[in-house]
């Protein structure tokens, strides 16, 4: 076998121990877990609320045409929800009567985490405001009144907010239901074009260059969503994951002097950082993957669940990613990987041991971290010139973009971010050979010849 193979078996060897494949494994698992976990809950509080309603016996609304009853109203609404848990013969669990007076008493007995109580002059407002209209009188048309009652239970991010949103459209469906039995009657089509004189449901979207009806910005931005926080997330794993296992190796080496043994070797320093880098890459990979499935099934669980999808075919609008874009985005991610090993291999190679190995990460993982906030929130396109020239110069961010650029067709800015990284490597990695085939792996930074030549220390002392 020739030297670089045997460099490499021993490097993978010694990257891929026991305890390594098992954080990897658990994380993976834990992220997949979390997913379904957060997935589940979202579902769940996606739910109808338990909802109670007081004072509504003698607020029944009358007309000619028969009587509107909130009570009836909600038992309807529920029943029509479409929620698989709500049938004829249980929907009175889920819409409770309740007496106006101890409602909390009655919130915890129930379980109803909100309780409707209509106000005291409910009917009598209405009923005199459309007195007051087909009279002839006019105004001031009062509205009834409703409260809504919640009782707060710590409930984290997703249930905290959701049984206030979901009443909200609760209320704002009643009002729709009763405005509509108090014009029955008047010309249907008429009482419609009232509610709503202007349609602003026609819409075009330019897509580069490209007219395109019946789809938004947004609509397009969801569908997006998992691609738009996926590849940045990866990528920055990736990266961290690498600069982790090489700079770690390194202190390490230098700790138990296996590094120094190794330059001893007859083997070209070439040989032996090439090795390591190939070595720390495929590792890398393999351990980056085993995220992305982990967090590709957190993320797909939790957007499906949570978004439910725009129901738009991207791929129609001419976003949709072929195999050369493919192709590009894998070129990226490589040269970016091996960006962040070139990095890697010259801070390692200061580090004195596998303590103080641990702290030469943060800058690796700062430089990882920045371009995925930045492509997450604004993207290339959204940032101003000063945050464009940051994220150009970081190596990492070029595989974070590409799938936005290739999307827009901007072929300019992926072959440019292919040139820069694969010139940036070259020279870390020639940087790293230097370093290696010089003395400051074995005696340190501070016994360097050029380095005692800068500060002086290499002066002999004088004879007197």
């Amino acid at each position: 076998m020739s030297d670089l193979s045997n460099i490499v078996r021993k490097e993978v060897k010694e990257l891929l121990t026991p305890g390594s494949v098992a954080s990897v494994i658990i994380m993976m698992v834990l992220f997949a877990g979390l997913g379904g976990l957060i997935g589940e809950e979202v579902q769940k509080s996606a739910v109808l609320p338990t909802i109670g309603i007081a004072n509504y016996e003698d607020q029944y609304i009358e007309t000619e045409y028969g009587s509107w009853d909130a009570y009836d109203f909600l038992i309807s609404f529920y029943l029509s929800s479409g929620d698989k848990r709500i049938t004829p013969s249980n929907v009175e669990d889920f819409v409770i009567k309740m007496d106006k007076g101890n409602i909390l008493e009655q919130m915890e007995s129930t379980g109803a985490s909100v309780v409707l109580v209509l106000g005291d002059d409910f009917k009598k407002n209405i009923e005199d405001s459309m007195d007051a209209a087909t009279s002839g009188e006019g105004g001031p048309y009062e509205k009834g009144d409703i409260y809504q009652y919640y009782l707060y239970q710590p409930s984290g991010m997703i249930g905290g907010t959701v049984s206030s949103t979901t009443t909200s459209y609760i209320v704002q469906y009643m009002n729709s239901s009763l405005s509509s039995f108090l014009m029955l009657g008047e010309d249907a089509g008429f009482i419609n074009f009232l509610k709503t004189p202007v349609n602003g449901s026609h819409t075009v979207t330019y897509i580069n260059g490209e007219p395109y009806e019946d789809v938004t910005p947004s609509d397009i931005s969801e569908a997006l969503t998992g691609q738009t926080m996926f590849i940045p997330m990866i990528i920055m794993i990736i990266i961290m994951m690498v600069g982790s296992i090489v700079i770690s190796s390194m202190g390490s080496e230098k700790e138990n002097k296996t590094l120094e043994t190794l330059l001893t070797l007859p083997i070209s320093r070439t040989t032996i950082v090439t090795g390591k880098i190939i070595a720390a890459a495929a590792v890398g990979l393999i351990f980056g993957l085993a995220y992305m499935v982990g967090m590709g099934l957190y993320i797909g669980s939790v957007t499906a669940m949570a978004v439910g999808g725009s129901g738009i075919d991207i791929g129609s609008f001419g976003l949709a990613l072929g195999l050369t874009d493919y192709a590009l985005i894998g070129l990226s991610m490589f040269l970016s990987i091996a960006c962040a090993l070139g990095i890697c291999m010259i801070l390692g190679a200061f580090a004195k041991n596998y303590k103080s190995a641990q702290t030469m990460t943060m800058p690796l993982s700062i430089l990882a971290i920045i371009p995925m906030f930045i492509t997450m929130f604004s993207g290339w396109y959204g940032s101003n010139i000063i945050i464009k020239a940051v994220l150009f110069v970081i190596p990492f961010s070029h595989p974070m973009m590409a799938p936005e650029a290739l999307l827009n067709g901007d072929m300019t800015l992926v072959l440019a971010g292919l040139v820069y990284m694969a010139v940036f490597a070259l020279v870390s990695i020639f940087i790293t050979v230097r370093l290696y085939k010089s003395d400051i792996l074995i005696t340190g930074l501070g016994q360097n010849k050029y380095v005692e030549k800068l500060t002086g220390r290499n002066k002999r002392p004088s004879k007197r």
